[in-house]
């Protein structure tokens, strides 16, 4: 009886050494990693873009948000005539953004309003070379402006391969 113990054991030993290992090779092989967006992915350059932070100094105020909610404000900003100089704030520090991680991809923010406010277009970053495919992911962001009516923001993203 105490060999039969002795032979369990090992073999009880045996097979976890052999589950562990297969499940060691299997999480390492057969998950992808997901760390990382596709560059390739338009969806995903957008998101990656839009999230990214930044700091816009006009007339000595600093604003802090998101690339998407700076280019929003200041198409708004700029077709109400109001805060001069703030949309070129934002475009610049946008071109910085994308120059500093991407060179494959730009943003365009476009507001087309009721009068008396005026259409504003906003742009960051390079111009696609010519003859490469551009793949464009575009979010509408409600503006709740009363003297202008309720069109939207549209933030265009577009991005090509190099």
């Amino acid at each position: 009886m105490i060999d039969d113990r002795g032979l369990s054991t090992v073999l009880d030993v045996a097979v976890c050494v052999v589950l562990v290992g297969a499940g060691v090779v299997a999480l390492t092989t057969v998950v992808p990693d997901e760390s990382t967006p596709d560059a390739t992915d338009p969806s995903a350059t957008a998101r990656a873009v839009l999230d990214s932070t930044a700091s816009v100094t006009v007339a000595n105020r600093t604003v802090h948000g998101t690339l998407a909610a700076l280019l929003v404000d200041a198409a708004v900003a700029d077709g109400r005539d109001r805060a001069p100089g703030y949309a070129d704030a934002v475009s610049t520090a946008a071109t910085r953004y994308l120059a500093d991680t991407t060179r494959t991809a730009a943003l365009t923010a476009t507001w087309r309003p009721e009068d008396p406010c005026r259409a504003v277009d906003i742009t960051a970053g390079p111009t696609p070379p010519r003859g490469v495919g551009v793949d464009a992911v575009t979010l509408s962001v409600p503006t709740a402006d009363d003297a202008c009516g309720d069109a939207p923001v549209h933030l265009t993203v577009r991005t090509w391969s190099p």
